[in-house]
């Protein structure tokens, strides 16, 4: 039988480097959960997983073992895959042999920093990347056209004007959403699509321009305070 008083308990830094391991893999995993649908899904998703192995390890030379194990087929994957983006698990399996080396019986202190390293290099990419481009967008204004309204236009006399549906299918060319602004001036603002074409756009400033009681169109980029 073990005799169980010469097992080693897991040094606590080497349970925190697995930890930072694991969340290394996870942004892996949300971009899998949110883009999903390529080869590479199930290798991301296994790596991402096969990360937090070791945290199941209950001794210091088992937790060692598997951080070896797993921090190198981790690297291994993220060279033989970098082409089709498997590199993003490289940090995990870097983090993972740093941990294994804080469970050795005399761990070196360089490890731990070159693991703090990297782990926080990779969260804080992977939290500012997430962030702009998941996050960001619902609480910026999108680009739009903002034109200027004279008081005594027929824009604001009669009825909905044909042109003026509020989801821009009248106006088309992109436009997606026609609102009235009123605050010193009547401001006409028509966001349009993204992916809209700088000919429809040009289209599309000249069919405003064209309205009746129109003094100025402006293109405007909210996030960036630019108007033109």
């Amino acid at each position: 039988m073990t005799n169980l008083s010469v097992l080693r308990s897991v040094p606590r830094a080497g349970r925190v480097l697995a930890v930072a391991a694991t969340l290394c893999g996870a942004p892996a995993v949300l971009w899998v959960v949110l883009v999903g649908g390529s080869l590479i899904d199930g290798p991301l998703v296994l790596g991402s997983l096969g990360a937090a192995a070791p945290l199941l390890a209950r001794d210091a030379t088992a937790f060692r073992t598997a951080c070896l194990v797993f921090g190198w087929g981790l690297l291994a994957v993220s060279v033989l895959g970098a082409l089709i983006g498997l590199f993003v698990l490289a940090p995990a399996g870097v983090v993972l042999l740093t941990a294994a080396s804080r469970a050795r019986p005399e761990p070196r202190c360089l490890p731990l920093l070159l693991g703090t390293l990297v782990a926080t290099a990779t969260l804080g990419f992977a939290g500012w990347r997430f962030g702009t481009t998941s996050i960001a967008p619902y609480f910026q204004e999108p680009d739009a056209f903002v034109a200027t309204v004279q008081k005594d236009s027929p824009l604001l006399r009669t009825g909905p004007h044909p042109e003026l549906l509020w989801d821009g299918s009248g106006l088309g060319h992109g436009a997606t959403l026609v609102s009235m602004r009123e605050t010193d001036s009547v401001r006409l603002v028509v966001v349009f699509d993204t992916r809209t074409s700088d000919a429809d756009l040009a289209v599309l400033r000249r069919l405003l321009a064209d309205l009746p009681g129109v003094a100025t169109v402006r293109l405007c980029d909210p996030p960036a305070g630019n108007c033109r």
